[in-house]
């Protein structure tokens, strides 16, 4: 079972994972960093200082067990964890 608090960090700029203790960045994820949510936010939001607004966030936080649902093929262990207007579109019963 994924505990709901983990996240992954995206670099929009490397596009890469970021790597665990923050150094690198990865291709794979299973060679990614976890990170708390705490750590994972904070990531993200010192990232943004100084973005300009027409730009795309340069990193982006990932909830793990939304990188688990999309490569498991789409099989969530709880579709709960889905919002219900995302079940439809991805034919998840409940949708």
């Amino acid at each position: 079972m994924v505990e709901n608090n983990i996240y992954l960090t995206w670099s929009n700029e490397h596009r890469r994972w970021w790597g665990p203790g923050g150094h690198g960045y990865l291709k794979q994820i299973a060679d990614a960093g976890r990170y708390n949510e705490a750590e994972g936010l904070e990531i993200c939001t010192n990232a943004m200082l100084g973005r300009r607004g027409d730009r795309p966030l340069p990193e982006t936080p990932v909830p793990l067990k939304l990188v688990d649902f999309a490569v498991g093929g789409l099989k969530p262990s709880n579709p709960a964890i889905i919002p219900s207007r995302c079940r439809k579109s991805l034919r998840i019963p409940g949708g």
